[in-house]
């Protein structure tokens, strides 16, 4: 979309931009900055860009998916907007830096922790007590009838323990940022790993074609947990019959999980990697959440990048360049 800007300063034009959003005008040729708001200029730590080219700034995974462009500034990773505008005759691209909606702020995950680790606490032990005596009665029961009632009963109970034991792992995931340089990762080594793990018939229905030998700032066993949910995610949401899920690596700290299912729900992508999400009755919705966690102890972040009738679905893992575009402590 071309907008005509002559006789507004861009100076004006980024007032009408929400100052909470980083946001950049940029030269279309040279690709220099020329005006940024005062969220951009604080996230540059206090210092103003202008005159910079953009990807000195900003590292942009041109290459993730369709339906979205992740960009990864100042230790963050946002959704890029953009729109080409014409000032004094000559070509600009405004830039928005678009904070994501369907992730967990860290302080609702916070609290959301110490009300598990506080139910937790409180349930696991009367259910214990209630399963040990369930236990003693059926020992004294002869009819069959009131046999199988009490196996209901304690299956009810070891259902209940799975969820606690699931919520647990919710609970134990760190939130605290790990120094990236301390961690290294083969990507093809650990997806390889995974996949082991399923059964012929399914392998022979994944592809993955691992096109860069370069390590990803991310403690292997994290990157195994995290990877483990999405090509599961993918597994149980591809069709039945003629499923298809492929694994690729679209960029160097970038790896991309996709089926052919069907396509997420409005509804339920604008919160995907909230807790607790789910259509499914025997899912708790929590698995998004866990990646999404870990993911963002190494500054990482996971993109829905496509989600399309027409082609495919597909979760992107993004994690740090090597080198941060701009000055940040990784």
């Amino acid at each position: 979309m071309v907008q005509t800007q002559n006789a507004i300063e861009l100076s004006g034009l980024m007032e009408e931009t929400d100052n909470n959003e980083p946001s950049f005008i940029i030269d279309i040729d040279n690709r220099k900055v020329c005006e940024v708001n005062d969220k951009a200029i604080a996230l540059c730590n206090n210092h103003n860009p202008v005159g910079e080219k953009l990807n000195s700034i900003l590292h942009i995974d041109k290459a993730i998916g369709r339906d979205t462009s992740p960009a990864f500034f100042n230790g963050e990773w946002f959704c890029l907007e953009q729109e080409t505008l014409l000032w004094n005759g000559s070509p600009h691209i405004k830039v928005l830096l678009k904070e994501r909606e369907e992730i967990p702020s860290i302080e609702a995950m916070q609290s959301l922790k110490k009300m598990v680790g506080f139910l937790l606490h409180r349930i696991r032990s009367p259910l214990t007590g209630i399963q040990g005596y369930t236990g003693m009665i059926a020992n004294q029961v002869e009819q069959q009838q009131n046999q199988r009632y009490l196996n209901q009963v304690d299956k009810g109970i070891d259902q209940l323990f799975d969820i606690l034991d699931e919520l647990e792992s919710l609970e134990e995931i760190s939130l605290d940022p790990v120094a990236l340089d301390n961690h290294s990762s083969n990507p093809e080594k650990v997806i390889n790993d995974i996949l082991s793990g399923y059964s012929e018939a399914r392998r022979d229905k994944i592809t993955f074609a691992a096109s860069s030998t370069n390590n990803v700032r991310c403690n292997p066993g994290d990157l195994q947990r995290i990877l483990s949910i999405l090509i599961s995610n993918a597994v149980e949401h591809a069709p039945i019959e003629k499923h298809r899920i492929s694994i690729s690596q679209p960029s160097a700290h970038s790896i991309k999980i996709s089926h052919n299912g069907n396509p997420i729900p409005k509804s339920i992508a604008k919160e995907l990697f909230h807790p607790f999400v789910t259509t499914k009755a025997q899912k708790m919705g929590i698995g998004l959440t866990m990646a999404m966690l870990y993911a963002k102890r190494y500054r990482g972040s996971i993109f829905l990048t496509d989600n399309n009738p027409f082609r495919e679905v597909s979760f992107t893992l993004c994690l740090p360049p090597t080198s941060a575009p701009y000055k940040v402590s990784l």
